[in-house]
């Protein structure tokens, strides 16, 4: 695959969404599922936890930035990706099999941050990789998220 050649660049694209859903939708059944949280993993660390939970977002966050082109659409993903996971941490509180804490949170917050500081990052050697293509194919979820549109 070639960056310079359109229909590569939206089979990374499109790639890149279907491990973004398929990474979101782990993250969620591992959040909710009894036996599929963290502490299943049986990590000898102190606080292992908390680096699974930054580790989830982050890989999660970093997957979104190289499918939105505006600074406000990857603001509104992060801040999206936060609330969601002060809502699973809501939602726990209330199942029996889990409990909700503040550290999981912020450690997910920490892991947004920084997942979403990479993501641009890549998004930004994609761009200047693929320049002649990119301003003819970025896509945007205010240009609808596989439809050609124009760089901002």
């Amino acid at each position: 695959m070639r960056l310079s050649d359109p229909h590569s660049l939206r089979r990374i694209r499109m790639l890149l969404a279907l491990v973004w859903l398929a990474l979101g939708l782990a993250v969620l059944a591992g959040s909710l599922i009894p036996d599929l949280g963290p502490s299943s993993l049986k990590i000898p660390l102190p606080h292992a936890d908390k680096l699974v939970h930054f580790l989830a977002w982050a890989l999660l966050a970093g997957f979104a930035p190289p499918l939105l082109v505006r600074v406000a659409s990857r603001a509104a993903a992060a801040s999206g990706l936060f609330l969601l996971s002060g809502a699973i941490e809501l939602v726990q509180a209330f199942l029996p099999t889990r409990s909700a804490s503040f550290g999981d949170l912020a450690a997910n917050g920490l892991g947004i941050a920084v997942g979403t500081i990479a993501g641009v990052l890549v998004a930004m050697l994609l761009a200047r990789r693929s320049r002649p293509v990119a301003t003819g194919l970025a896509f945007d979820a205010g240009d609808g998220l596989f439809a050609p549109g124009k760089a901002r």
